[in-house]
Parts: structure tokens; sequence; C-alpha cells
């Protein structure tokens, strides 16, 4: 019994608060406490006692509520309530009261209780933070961001079902009525699933090592997803977990299964326990008890009747919307010389597309991992031009490495000079990010500054994947303010440019880290260090222009971040000055966990030019 209250015994020591009047008859028989009381040889071993004892009372107030869910799983209605206590331990601690009732030597007796109006007023917490949830993967459902969708609505199920109230709690998911949550949130992921549609479009095989490469269209609602995760089976059991985007997938199967396998198998993610400490009620519930399965997230392709065999996974080549122009045969030709290069694993063969500064970039991104180029026979690439370069958007690839088990797929953009030579690689944004920008009205800035500012976003975003502190050390202002943690707070010393633009927030926030960048980029060089790859995943993000004829832009985003020793989710706000888009400049560069209390993150009105 003490495990399932250990969490919440260590977080209470930290707290103390002074005990009301109350007497203990009334805490004891009025019936508007949950109470415990312990003891011990010491105050330690009492209160240890009371806490089991009132995470025992709570238990036993809601344990009814949860017998129809453990139905379900066969598990045991006491220890489920049980654990569903623990998960609330952290909100528990504002709450609680204590009173030591005997203090004599080897005799201590302690007395800890909670009025059940305010144990109301945590699972109303818990009420608010499964609303968030539902919200955010309703947003996610409607632009086709399937894995967050998923889970976002899954880990809302998780927390509903350690809610007292769970078979009340009711929710308006579609904007017509409101309807019980329980139910909503099993029919929203039924019906993800129901609609994920997962077609091969071509198989390409090699045979020295062997190996069958299945290339796959994902769509849900006949449109391709912007991002999902899955796993397939290779034999034996199951690959690593592959991360895709804009409806692109892969499987890869080796060996004597490549040529055994009639029927492939592949396994949507939606549970996320490799994220749940973001969220760490979600992450107590997960460890704690048996979760809800979907068999819908299983599915199996056969493979009789697939498209024909192509002769080896570097056949592929690719053409252009509108190609009828004489150039765009050029560009068609050095992109399929390079994936060439690329799948056969011959990187000097694409040396002579590049400039020095290019082929390096190509060199981190490339050649330094296991890349495999998906099919893009789906649809066809777009030359767009702006300024004095060419970007050529994008070929789909999938990256591995050697030390980790993570995959995960992004569009690779090429930029070409005005020599037709590659000077830079990039990942692109998801589409939805990318549609969000251009479609801005024309008073937000030309279509070229608006691919200009497309570009800045998958440089940074870049920079990050290639450890480039050299491209970061340029972007970032010399007197950039750079603010990592919980809060937004101007410097105590502000520096020359801070003095010119510093928030104005209030001045009570309780907690910050302020970095020179000097300091920030001594820090990033140590992350770099330690990984051997970072990936970087953009959604919801929100692009505004100053009201000024600066080209001064504030990019609200959140931000995935996952690395080969850590994973985080927050809000970053970047304050970047695109006048010479030849040396953008970062003002600002904030960074917070959570958004704040009222759902908004930091922006260009929190700060004063």
């Amino acid at each position: 019994m003490c495990k399932h209250i250990f969490s919440l015994f260590l977080l209470l020591m930290l707290f103390t608060i002074n005990s009301t009047a109350q007497t203990l008859q009334e805490i004891r028989s009025s019936g508007n406490y949950n109470w415990g009381i312990g003891n011990g040889s010491n105050y330690s071993q009492a209160r240890k006692n009371a806490l089991e004892n009132i995470s025992e009372s709570i238990s036993v107030h809601i344990k009814s509520e949860f017998e129809h869910i453990i139905k379900e799983t066969n598990d045991n209605v006491d220890e489920y309530a049980k654990s569903v206590v623990t998960s609330y331990s952290s909100a528990v601690i504002n709450q609680y009261e204590e009173r030591v009732l005997k203090e004599e030597q080897g005799n201590v007796e302690v007395l800890v209780f909670i009025t059940k109006k305010n144990l109301q007023e945590v699972f109303k917490q818990r009420e608010q933070i499964i609303g968030d949830f539902i919200v955010q993967g309703v947003r996610a459902e409607s632009e086709y961001r399937i894995s967050d969708a998923l889970r976002y609505y899954y880990w809302a199920l998780v927390l509903t079902r350690s809610h007292p109230d769970n078979s009340k709690l009711r929710h308006n998911f579609s904007s017509q009525q409101d309807e019980p949550v329980m139910i909503g949130l099993y029919d929203r992921i039924n019906r993800i699933f129901s609609l994920l549609k997962f077609e091969i479009v071509s198989i390409a095989e090699q045979q020295e090592p062997t190996q069958k490469q299945f290339h796959l269209a994902i769509t849900y609602k006949n449109e391709p997803v912007t991002d999902l995760d899955y796993t397939y089976w290779v034999g034996d059991g199951y690959s690593s977990q592959i991360s895709i985007r804009d409806g692109r997938g892969i499987a890869i199967i080796e060996g004597q299964a490549a040529s055994e396998m009639s029927t492939l198998r592949l396994r949507v993610e939606y549970q996320y326990g490799n994220k749940a400490h973001l969220e760490p009620e979600v992450k107590l519930m997960m460890e704690s008890v048996t979760l809800p399965y979907f068999e819908r997230a299983e599915v199996r392709i056969a493979l009789k009747d697939k498209p024909k065999i192509a002769s080896s996974v570097a056949s592929r080549g690719f053409s252009f919307i509108e190609s009828n122009m004489p150039e765009y045969a050029s560009y068609e030709n050095m992109l399929t010389q390079i994936t060439t290069a690329i799948q056969t694993r011959n990187h000097q063969m694409a040396k002579p597309f590049f400039t020095d500064e290019g082929f390096e970039v190509y060199n981190k991104l490339i050649s330094n991992g296991r890349v495999t180029i998906l099919d893009q026979q789906r649809d066809t690439l777009r030359i767009i031009r702006y300024g004095n370069q060419t970007m050529v958007r994008s070929i789909p690839m999938l990256f591995a490495f050697n030390n980790n088990r993570e995959k995960f797929v992004e569009n690779v953009v090429f930029t070409f000079n005005q020599d037709k030579k590659i000077s830079n690689l990039s990942f692109a944004l998801g589409q939805v990010a990318t549609n969000d920008i251009l479609h801005k009205p024309t008073g937000f800035g030309t279509l070229e500054e608006k691919y200009f500012l497309i570009q800045f976003m998958e440089n940074y975003k870049t920079a990050y994947a290639l450890k480039r502190a050299d491209y970061l050390e340029a972007i970032f202002d010399e007197n950039a303010l750079i603010i990592v943690g919980n809060v937004l707070k101007p410097s105590p010393e502000p520096t020359d440019r801070a003095k010119l633009m510093y928030s104005n927030l209030p001045q009570e926030r309780v907690e910050y880290l302020i970095f020179s960048k000097k300091e920030y980029l001594e820090r990033l060089n140590s992350i770099f260090r330690r990984n051997e790859f970072i990936n970087i995943h953009f959604e919801d993000n929100e692009v505004r222009k100053t009201q000024r004829d600066d080209k001064i832009y504030g990019i609200q985003i959140a931000q995935h971040y996952h690395s080969s020793t850590y994973a985080d989710k927050g809000y970053l706000f970047l304050m970047v000055d695109l006048n010479d888009t030849l040396q953008p400049k970062i003002y600002v560069r904030s960074w917070q966990p959570q958004k704040n209390e009222d759902g908004s993150i930091y922006g260009l009105e929190d700060f004063r030019f």
C-alpha cells in the first residue's frame, strides 16, 4: 500500500499549511473531511502513516465511481482507486492541512485532513486539463495532425478514467451539443482509425542485402495526413517508431522476411507513453493502471496484386509542376543523380552539384546517418524563385541513426544559387504552417517576402538538426534577449537592445532564466556534443508582423523537441528582423513549457520598441 502514496508523501513533506481551528471531533464526524491519523515513534513516521490513511480514506470515498471502468480490464477496483489518488498527489499538496495530536518521546500522533470541497477543486482542475486536451485534439484533427490528435484524445481519455465524475463529464466536441466525454473520446479515436487509409503506392527491392521497401500513401478523409507515427512488423517483432510528414510513409523489410511476407502489418501509435513525462498526471496514470487498447490501431495490407516491383531502390526519378519550361529538365536531372548518390551512398557523385558550403550541409544532413528516399510518384516537385535563389520543394526522406531506434521522415528542400549550384538543404515546414504564411493578406508582405520568412523558419529548424552553431551564432543579434524557463521577465540589467524593446509584463513573475548570446551558444554546443541527433517538429504556428514598415515578424509556435537523450514540448516565440534577407537577425527568443493562464503565449505585444 505504501507504494501508492509514496510520491504523495514526498511532496507533502515539502509543504506545511497552518491548520484552522476545526475540532478533531468536527473533522472526524461532520462528513465534510477526508482525514487520516498516523502513529509512530517519531514525527516523520507518524505523518507517513497518516498520509497512508488519508490516501485510503480518499480511495474509499471515490472507489465506487470506477467500478464500471475496471470491468473492461479485470483490474482490482481498490488498487485502481489507490492509483488514481496517487496521480492527484501533486495537486493535493496545496490543499491539505495537518495537526500534531500527540508528541511524546517515542510516541507521536499526526492528523492529516482535507475538506471534501477542496478535494472537489482538485478534481475540477483535472477536468480543466481534460477539456484543454480535447480542444487541442479537435484542432489537431482538423489540421490532419493525426499523431497530435490521437495523443491529445488518448491522454484526455486516460485522465477522464481517473476522474471520480467520469461518467458525468460532458464536452462540446463538434459545436453542436454537449456529449459524455468518455463516450465522445472513444468515438473520436475509433473514428480516426476508421478514416485513416494506408495505401502501398510502390515497392522497391534490392538483392544484396535482401530488402524490400514498401512506399506508403497515408491519408485521413482522403487528404494526406500532416503527421503520423507508426511501427510495422519485420518478421520477428515490430520496427522502431517511424514519424512521418505530409502523408508519405515507408516500411523496410530485410532478409528472409522480405521474400516470405504476404501481409504488411502496421500499428499506429496512439498512447505516446514515451512522451507522457511532458504531462506528469498522465505519466502517473499510465504507469499504474491498465490502459485502454484500440484494436483498430492495427492495420493489415495484403500484398497480393500490389504495384509492380521496381528493379532497384535507386531507380526513381522526379518531375515538376509546370515542367514545360526547358530549364526544369536540368533541375530534374541534377536531383535524380543526387538521390541516386544518396541511395547508393556514393556521396562524391553528388558533390559537383553543390557549392562548398552546400556540400558541407549535405554531409552533415545526409552522409552522417542512414537516409532512405521515399516514393515521389504521388505528386511532383515545385520550383519557387525568390531573390537570386531558386527553391525546390521537396523530397521526402527517412532518417535513421546508428545508436538510436528513432526514425523520422522529413521533406528536404534544396536551395540553388544563381549559378544553379545547391547552396543549402533544409527540413520543410509542414504544409499547414506553409499555407498559413502564404495565405496571409498582401499587407503582410509580398510573395517573395513570405518565402523568405518560410526559408528562415526552415533554416532555423534545420540548424538544430545539423548542430550548426555557426549559423545560430550568425542569426542571433549580439544583444538578443534569450529567455528560457517558466516565465518571461526583463533582465534586471538589460542589454542595449533589451533597453529598446523589453517585456512590459508585470514585475512579479516568479522565475526566469535569461542568457546572453554567448551563454546561450555555449549551452547549445554542450547539448550538441551530447546528442547523436536532434529533431524539432513545429505545430500551431502563428506569424504576425509589427505595425511598421520594417520587416520585423513575431513567430509563435508550439515546438516538439526530440533528441537522442532528451525530449520536451513547449512554446517558442521569435522576434525576427528580415529587412536584410541575407542576414536575418533574431532580437528575442523565448521558450515556455506551458501556455499562460489565459491560453496565450508571449509575443510581439509583450515587447516595446
